[in-house]
């Protein structure tokens, strides 16, 4: 009986035991599942230490660049908070305001406005105005600035104020050197205009005169641009070489330069040679047809000279072209486009004809957009010098020639008036290289209408003449004195002198004159 009381005894302990080791099972299982959970969110929370690390690495790379613009700004910046008390303010801010960070961080706007340092505050402005604002305001260095307030909002209200300002005296100093930059700009292109023009000078356009620059400068304005050109001037005077110049300087330079004269071509025939006509349009026309000068002109520029013997019912369809910019074939149906620059030119006052009802008004208004006006030879006297010499040098090269024109007679030709301008003093020039037997080419040559010209000394009283020698000396002297006022240099005295540039200097000094040539 005690044996079986015994077994059961251990039965029962086994089955406590087995029931404690079930127990214990579950714990150990649920402190590995707990166990399993404290590694899961301690990975959690490396990764989230791991993300937080590099983001406090990013916001410290931002704070450092956000500091190095601040430190670094040109412009000064003040930065205040919602209330206007002042938290930083950059180096630049310092420079220009004449105020140290320690003299102004922790203080209120009004306290530093009591103080002396600013006149008024931006920021306190914008506080009160909840918005941008610019004001203008002096400092306690003495220097007026400009300074540009920026609020910074936060769920509605203002935390911060960003300040910009600016010195004015050094915008100020900024504009003048503008001021003076373009100036500077207007004179080295005026400059380069005039290299230009003297790089651009061919055979055809010799210039001296101050009256000729003017008309070369102002061509070489109009050259840049489309406008209708209207040059006037007499008979002669280099209307024709100028609106070549013009466009020659043009962007149209690479176009067709046409030119129409209005003079020389019949009125029966104008027509057609202007506008051009389709095949048949007339009895004798082409039957292929025929593209007129304006058509030929298209792209670049056509000169319409002596455009005052244009007759009344050609006027009409030129003032219609240069409105539409077309034209209409003689027997054509289809407009054709052009696109031309219109120079014209005449010797004839237009307005008085526009008045006489001999030329259209409409037409005058639509040529006259930039008027020209050459003048005559006779009112441009340092214009005859170079034009007889390179003529001269011209017409040696071309006959094989080495003739040169004696002072005297050279001045003669310089005190002419020339009513026929460049024209005539060409034709003269030739006629005497061809008609003089003799290299020097004398007074005696010249026609009589010249000489009469002739430069006159003052009158010799002959009663007075102790010798030969002396009226001779006299007479050279003047001569010298008068030829140095026409010459630039000895060497130009001596081309003009025909002698040699030694002998030139020996003369000056023998007679005693003071060096003074033409500026």
């Amino acid at each position: 009986m005690n044996d079986f009381l015994k077994e059961e005894k251990y039965k029962q302990e086994i089955e406590r035991y087995q029931e404690k080791e079930k127990k214990y099972k579950q714990e150990i299982e649920y402190y590995k599942e707990k166990e399993k959970k404290y590694k899961q969110e301690l990975e959690y929370y490396r990764e989230k230490e791991k993300k937080y690390k590099q983001e406090l690495k990013y916001y410290k790379e931002l704070q450092e660049e956000f500091n190095a613009i601040f430190q670094s700004s040109y412009d000064g910046i003040y930065i205040v908070d919602g209330k206007g008390v002042t938290l930083r303010l950059n180096p630049a801010c310092e420079r220009i305001e004449g105020i140290r960070m320690e003299e102004a961080v922790g203080k209120h706007m009004q306290e530093l406005i009591d103080e002396g340092f600013y006149s008024e505050s931006v920021s306190l402005k914008v506080l009160e105005r909840k918005e941008p604002v610019t004001i203008l305001q002096k400092v306690k260095n003495g220097k007026e600035i400009i300074a540009t307030g920026t609020p910074v909002f936060k769920d509605g209200k203002i935390i911060r104020v960003v300040v910009n300002s600016r010195d004015i005296t050094e915008l100020n100093q900024m504009k003048r050197e503008l001021r003076e930059m373009h100036l500077l700009a207007e004179k080295y292109q005026s400059e380069l205009e005039l290299l230009r023009w003297e790089q651009v000078q061919t055979d055809d356009l010799i210039v001296c005169s101050p009256e000729m620059k003017k008309v070369i400068q102002l061509a070489l304005h109009v050259a840049s641009v489309d406008s209708t050109v209207l040059i006037q001037g007499e008979t002669g005077v280099g209307k024709d070489v100028i609106s070549k110049f013009i466009h020659r300087n043009s962007k149209r330079r690479n176009g067709p330069f046409i030119k129409i004269d209005c003079s020389a071509i019949p009125e029966t025939l104008l027509e057609s040679e202007l506008f051009g006509y389709e095949k048949g349009a007339f009895t004798g026309a082409r039957k292929e047809g025929k593209m007129g000068l304006i058509e030929l002109a298209n792209e670049g520029t056509l000169f319409l000279d002596e455009i005052g013997e244009l007759p009344l019912s050609l006027q009409a369809k030129l003032l219609r072209m240069i409105q539409d910019h077309e034209i209409l074939r003689i027997g054509g149906e289809k407009p054709i486009p052009i696109d031309i620059r219109i120079i014209s030119a005449t010797n004839r006052n237009l307005k008085e004809m526009v008045e006489k009802k001999e030329f259209r008004e409409d037409l005058y208004y639509r040529l006259n957009v930039v008027p020209m006006t050459i003048p005559p030879l006779r009112e441009r006297k340092e214009d005859i010098y170079p034009l007889i010499m390179n003529h001269l040098d011209q017409l040696n090269k071309k006959y094989g020639l080495k003739k040169k024109i004696e002072p005297e007679a050279l001045e003669c030709l310089i005190q002419y008036d020339w009513p026929g301008n460049i024209r005539e003093l060409e034709n003269m020039i030739e006629r005497l290289i061809v008609t003089t037997n003799t290299e020097m080419i004398k007074i005696e040559n010249l026609p009589s209408n010249i000489k009469s010209n002739r430069y006159q000394t003052k009158d010799m009283n002959f009663d007075k003449i102790s010798s030969l020698k002396k009226a001779v000396d006299d007479y050279e002297k003047e001569i010298l004195v008068y030829v140095m006022e026409k010459s630039k240099n000895t060497q130009e005295m001596a081309n003009l002198l025909g002698i040699d540039r030694s002998t030139v200097r020996r003369k000056l000094k023998k007679h005693k004159i003071k060096l003074k040539f033409k500026e």
